[in-house]
């Protein structure tokens, strides 16, 4: 298991996080890392089987090789909407390991909003929304998390399937159901040019 952190450049706390906790960790973008900037080029979590040149599509490339195959990894990225932290998972098959995180939300992204070109879609495993960036809520969730996939023992959680984009305004809390009958997911998140993502709870 391989534990990926800064996809995002602006996304730290999980990198802050386990350099602190002395856990091994692959910092995914260093470069924007640094700069404190989301990406140099493009996002690097679009950029992943892809041929362009930019610098996170070269990055992509490397990860590939750097990280086996036949590795699960674990993705921690940090966000900007309110909400409560989230696993993501893009195969079902990956639902068990989702429950160890003990986060009570799992979503399952049907509706791919990376297009096919993130990570987890190159190599099985997790993205976890920790939290809201610089926050020591996302800090103590990263650090739970792991503790809890370690241990292994399964949580209860509600999962939820994507099928699509919010496409009018309102007022949306993630995770509860809106009057229009679909659950909001990233609603209010400021690094998507979308209003949020539709789901529904199907466990």
């Amino acid at each position: 298991m391989i534990f990926v952190t800064a996809i995002h450049g602006d996304e730290i706390v999980p990198t802050v996080c386990l350099a602190e906790n002395n856990l091994p960790q692959v910092v995914a973008n260093p470069k924007a890392a640094c700069l404190f900037k989301r990406f140099i080029d493009k996002d690097l979590n679009k950029s992943f089987g892809s041929d362009g040149n930019s610098y996170e599509e070269k990055r992509a490339k490397e990860l590939l090789k750097i990280i086996p195959q036949n590795e699960i990894v674990i993705d921690f990225h940090t966000m900007s909407a309110k909400s409560d932290p989230f696993v993501i998972i893009v195969d079902l098959e990956m639902l068990p390991l989702a429950l160890t995180t003990g986060l009570k939300h799992v979503v399952y992204m049907k509706y791919n909003i990376k297009e096919g070109h993130s990570l987890i879609n190159y190599r099985k495993g997790l993205s976890i929304e920790t939290g809201n960036h610089n926050t020591w809520d996302a800090y103590k969730s990263t650090l739970s998390c792991i503790k809890n996939i370690q241990k292994g023992k399964q949580f209860k959680a509600k999962i939820y399937e994507v099928y699509g984009i919010i496409d009018k305004r309102g007022k949306y809390k993630n995770f509860e159901r809106c009057s229009d009958g679909f659950v909001p997911v990233l609603a209010g998140e400021k690094a998507y040019n979308i209003l949020g993502l539709k789901s529904k709870i199907i466990q």
